[in-house]
């Protein structure tokens, strides 16, 4: 017989756990989408070149690629929870960081942040994992994904 940690967790539990997730994963996503959108109104307003904006979107997006192993690998030595809410925290004071920042550069480096906060958040999916029984897997990956898709919306016809 599996213990509850080896196959999820109850349902009134689960709830509330996919659901955290979801938030975050919606939060997330939604971010990066008014980031990028909103980006050359920013620099038109500051006044930055296009060379100089275009490091707010690759600063987020290297410091991501760079740290998502080895959140991976501290997830699995200090516990995914753990490392999914510092992530969160991370992820929510780089957003202020970012809102209040009044150049370019304080901009970039604010994404930066915020990028390591979302690959420390990243490991949400091994926290379906264990929130959802190995049967009900399926469902949770499901639900994550829609949970990514919603945000994003359809691109309008041309």
């Amino acid at each position: 017989m599996m213990s509850t940690a080896e196959d999820g967790l109850p349902f009134p539990q689960r709830s509330w756990a996919i659901l955290t997730l979801v938030t975050g994963l919606v939060v997330s996503v939604l971010d990066s989408a008014v980031a990028n959108i909103a980006l050359p109104t920013i620099a038109r307003e500051i006044g930055a070149s296009p060379a100089q904006s275009i490091w707010v979107i690759n600063a987020y997006q290297l410091a991501v690629v760079v740290s998502l192993l080895p959140f991976a690998s501290l997830g699995d030595i200090f516990g995914y929870r753990r490392i999914y809410v510092i992530g969160l925290a991370v992820f929510t004071a780089a957003a202020l960081v970012s809102a209040l920042s009044h150049s370019m550069a304080m901009l970039a480096r604010g994404r930066a942040l915020q990028g390591l906060g979302a690959a420390m958040t990243s490991v949400n999916i091994a926290l379906v994992r264990f929130t959802y029984p190995r049967q009900q897997l399926g469902r949770g990956i499901a639900v994550t994904a829609v949970a990514v898709s919603i945000p994003r919306g359809r691109s309008p016809s041309r």
